[in-house]
């Protein structure tokens, strides 16, 4: 089975003809089921979960560029639209992808208990009031490279214990811009992997770290096979932010996934998962 569980609307309007936009390309791709999966600081229910970064919006240019669209849009409209879709017999699942913020896990939990998520994603694309993702010139030229891994692992394995996500998106996201540390990663890819196994948290395949500077598939293979030999299933995912970008690399994702041992990639309904044959 082909799928892509890792897409957004956040470049188009909340409308039935953009929506299908995404599954066209998705079947001009073969892919038999796509997941949309919005980031939540789009939406006013996400904004008490990210108020510290509300609070430093006025004087941080960068929090302020990266989240000068955020909090505007209601998911009430998102999941309605997402559930439209379904019933028009697109093969859709309605997914959110969360950032994990430390202390902010109640909060979390209650915006997932609201809605009727097929799946949601956990990311880690902040530590502190750092956005590790938003340009290489912003914290980046400052930073111990070392100590930034460190620091993004720790958060990611806390993401992974929370228990909060049914998959640990782009899990070393950390890599974009191609920074390498010195030290081993390999105790981090253990510890990480261990956690997403006790939690029963998938890992995902994100394609879209071909198209970053990195030039590469999120995860490293050496985190997968990890992941495989503590049974951590996969989600598939190339990241989409465009229609014409659905599927964009998901046979390098699904190639890599073979080749670490994996046969089975996750599906959801209602967070319910089931393992399907890897296409």
């Amino acid at each position: 089975m082909r799928v892509d569980y890792h897409m957004h609307l956040e470049n188009g309007p909340l409308t039935l003809e953009y929506l299908e936009q995404f599954w066209s390309h998705a079947k001009k791709n073969d892919i038999d089921e796509i997941g949309i999966s919005e980031h939540g600081y789009y939406f006013q229910q996400y904004e008490n979960i990210m108020e510290h970064f509300v609070k430093l919006m006025d004087h941080d240019p960068v929090i302020a560029a990266w989240l000068k669209d955020a909090f505007l849009l209601d998911l009430e409209d998102y999941v309605d639209l997402v559930e439209e879709g379904k019933n028009r017999g697109w093969p859709l699942k309605l997914g959110l992808e969360m950032d994990y913020i430390p202390g902010k896990e109640e909060e979390i939990a209650a915006l997932i208990e609201a809605y009727p998520w097929d799946y949601v994603l956990g990311s880690v694309h902040v530590l502190g009031d750092w956005c590790i993702d938003y340009s290489p010139d912003a914290g980046w030229p400052e930073k111990d490279i070392n100590s930034a891994y460190a620091a993004y692992f720790t958060a990611l394995v806390d993401a992974a214990n929370s228990g909060l996500f049914d998959s640990i998106t782009h899990p070393d996201l950390i890599k974009i811009f191609g920074h390498r540390p010195s030290m081993s990663l390999q105790p981090f890819y253990e510890e990480a992997a261990t956690a997403l196994s006790r939690s029963h948290t998938c890992v995902e395949i994100n394609a879209a770290g071909l198209h970053k500077p990195v030039g590469v598939i999120y995860p490293h293979p050496k985190l997968l096979e990890e992941c495989l030999k503590q049974q951590v299933p996969i989600t598939l995912a190339c990241d989409a932010h465009w229609p014409e970008h659905v599927g964009r690399g998901l046979d390098e994702a699904i190639d890599l996934a073979k080749s670490i041992g994996y046969t089975q990639v996750a599906t959801f309904t209602r967070r319910k998962i089931e393992l399907k044959p890897l296409g």
